[in-house]
């Protein structure tokens, strides 16, 4: 092992699945098969994916099931959920900056975990509170735009329009002995999102809750 060196390991730290909630580019009846496939050919071979979506967990679900329940992506070593949320901080170019949940699969029950700190996190607007569930989230884009009829369509507009406060997500992670052993958070280092309009502290300096600048963001 001393004569061994360096062994570098593929990791894809932020990549979309058909279905996504937001900018869904995955067109067609074939959507996951390709996708599937795409991943699965892939040069050098991902072994870690972080599948990203905005304040939902669906897509992460379904590709876990395509893994456990069909074989599909046998390479591949982890998948995790990285949850993306738009923060209220606009960015210098008048973008908002988003942050990424990195969450740990290790507990069974990571899903329900993850959901729930989720859920405690609100968006005031039209008079009315939003929480940052699934459910709020079709109700605020149909309130948003009332010719919206479409769950699948509101919840997309309805992830658009929401925004997170950032010092009420660092009390409702500090409020957690889950999210602080589970979660790291993440910022894109990209001069459109992210790191380009200021200097970002970490919710809190325990270990669990470093903040990550992400090189890439695609």
């Amino acid at each position: 092992m001393l004569n061994k060196g360096s062994e570098w390991r593929r990791w894809e730290p932020h990549i979309h699945a058909p279905g996504t909630v937001m900018n869904d580019q995955f067109k067609g009846p074939n959507a996951w098969e390709d996708y599937l496939s795409a991943l699965e050919n892939a040069t050098p071979t991902i072994q870690a994916i972080a599948v990203t979506d905005y304040y939902v967990t669906e897509t992460y679900e379904t590709i876990r099931r395509y893994q456990e329940e069909d074989g599909r992506l046998p390479n591949v070593k982890l998948i995790f959920p990285n949850v993306e949320v738009r923060l209220e901080a606009a960015t210098a170019r008048g973008g908002f900056v988003n942050l990424h949940l990195f969450v740990s699969p290790e507990d069974p029950d990571h899903v329900e975990e993850l959901q729930r700190l989720l859920s405690r996190l609100r968006f005031n607007a039209m008079g009315d509170r939003f929480d940052c569930t699934r459910a709020d989230l079709i109700r605020l884009g149909k309130k948003a735009d009332t010719s919206i009829r479409d769950d699948g369509a509101a919840l997309s507009y309805g992830a658009s329009q929401f925004k997170v406060n950032f010092p009420e997500l660092r009390e409702v992670y500090n409020e957690s002995d889950w999210a602080k052993k589970n979660i790291l958070f993440a910022v894109a280092g990209g001069a459109s999102d992210g790191l380009a309009l200021k200097k970002w502290r970490a919710p809190t300096e325990e270990p669990g809750g470093v903040l990550w600048e992400m090189a890439t963001d695609r």
